[in-house]
């Protein structure tokens, strides 16, 4: 079966920026936390010749830029899978309350004509 997902981590920096270094370079990988992560779906257009030697070029420029910037704060975090910081009970309220509000906007009945 193929792999279509990958994700990984550092012990060396923070991996978020490794994200901000892709961003700029037009990547787009999700952040994840619990440990704190970067993941990607592969789709057809990675998959075009020479994609991945870019790929792998320009992640190694990426690992440069966040072993340079240790200690400073990436702009990126994780949203996908966790809070900056960790759930509070501020955090968890705010969840609450948006999951809230999309599961009645996705179970509203249009109102009959």
């Amino acid at each position: 079966m193929p792999t279509f997902l990958f994700a990984f981590t550092s012990d060396e920096f923070d991996i978020y920026h490794v994200n901000d270094a892709m961003k700029e370079r037009g990547w787009r990988l999700n952040g994840l936390q619990y440990p704190n992560a970067l993941h990607m779906a592969v789709t057809r257009p990675q998959t075009q010749p020479g994609v991945v030697e870019t790929f792998a070029a320009d992640l190694a420029a990426a690992v440069e830029y966040a072993t340079a910037n240790a200690g400073s704060e990436p702009q990126s975090a994780a949203v996908y899978g966790g809070i900056p910081g960790g759930m509070t009970p501020e955090a968890e309220g705010f969840v609450k309350t948006v999951m809230e509000q999309i599961l009645d906007a996705q179970q509203d009945v249009p109102a009959r004509a």
